[in-house]
């Protein structure tokens, strides 16, 4: 919305607006294109090590805790399959929409956005990963990434080096039954983005948002009391709930006056998480948290 626009409001509402898009344009991330022939940004760490493949499958058993009793098996392919750590700058592109990423990617640290974009410049943004999660799924049954991966913050990455197709199931099925329950989880959350964008209003959009983020972040012993610390912008929680930053900013007041939950820069302190819930109408369930 232009400043011409925001007046029709009146003067408080045009200064309150203006600076929250005044600061959105100032801290906005900008993906950095990759060089060609180099679709993965970073420096390698560490090599392959017994450390590195315990780490990785810590990560995979707590946020799939349905493959608990196939962790000796992960744990071989992991042995086998698992080569280093990659790390990603804040703000730079993992994987670019339609490009080939011949691994599969575990998230160690760090929260990794997944958009679509559009011919405008404009981007939906479809989920985020967080540690334990695994990326680059599609690519090992499909020709390209149908998503951009960004890393929103510093991110450490486990590259593992699985093959693709009819050969990742005969030669590491708890392997391919990991990628096959990320696939599901992924498709779970989608579903649940859809009915957000269709047919939930701001505040039911983002109140669900919250109570999401919430219970991912504690499935993995990520909150901070009632606190979650995240890395995401206003303008970040526009492009994932298809409203406009004004929206957001309004939304996140409304919420606050009501105490229901406080966002700062860097964090949402979560004041009444049940009143979340009930405006939400949050069921947990879809996210297959165990």
């Amino acid at each position: 919305m232009s400043k011409v626009a925001l007046a029709a409001y009146g003067p408080e509402v045009l200064a309150a607006e203006t600076k929250v898009l005044d600061d959105v344009r100032t801290s906005r991330l900008q993906p950095a294109s990759l060089p060609a022939g180099n679709r993965m940004m970073g420096q390698l760490a560490m090599p392959h090590s017994d450390s590195l493949v315990q780490k990785a499958l810590d990560l995979a058993s707590r946020r799939m805790p349905g493959l608990e009793s196939m962790s000796p098996q992960l744990q071989r392919d992991l042995r086998t399959l698992a080569r280093d750590r990659v790390e990603i700058p804040s703000g730079k592109s993992i994987v670019s929409e339609d490009a080939r990423c011949p691994q599969l990617y575990l998230v160690e640290q760090g929260w990794v956005l997944r958009s679509r974009g559009l011919a405008s410049g404009r981007r939906q943004i479809v989920n985020y990963a967080l540690p334990g999660d695994m990326l680059c799924t599609d690519s090992l049954l499909f020709k390209a990434s149908g998503f951009d991966l960004l890393a929103r913050t510093s991110v450490s990455l486990i590259r593992i080096d699985a093959p693709s197709g009819p050969e990742l199931f005969e030669r590491h099925p708890a392997l391919a039954a990991a990628v096959a329950w990320t696939a599901g989880q992924d498709e779970s959350i989608l579903a649940e983005r859809v009915v957000s964008l269709g047919r939930r209003d701001s505040l039911e959009k983002l109140s669900h948002a919250l109570c999401e983020m919430e219970a991912r972040l504690s499935s993995i012993g990520m909150m901070r009391g009632q606190t979650i610390e995240l890395p995401f912008n206003q303008e970040d929680f526009a492009d994932m709930l298809g409203i406009s930053v004004i929206h957001v900013n309004r939304t996140f007041r409304k919420l606050a006056e009501e105490k229901i939950a406080l966002y700062r820069k860097g964090s949402i302190e979560v004041r009444d998480s049940a009143r979340l819930k009930q405006i939400a109408a949050f069921d947990p369930d879809y996210l297959h948290l165990g």
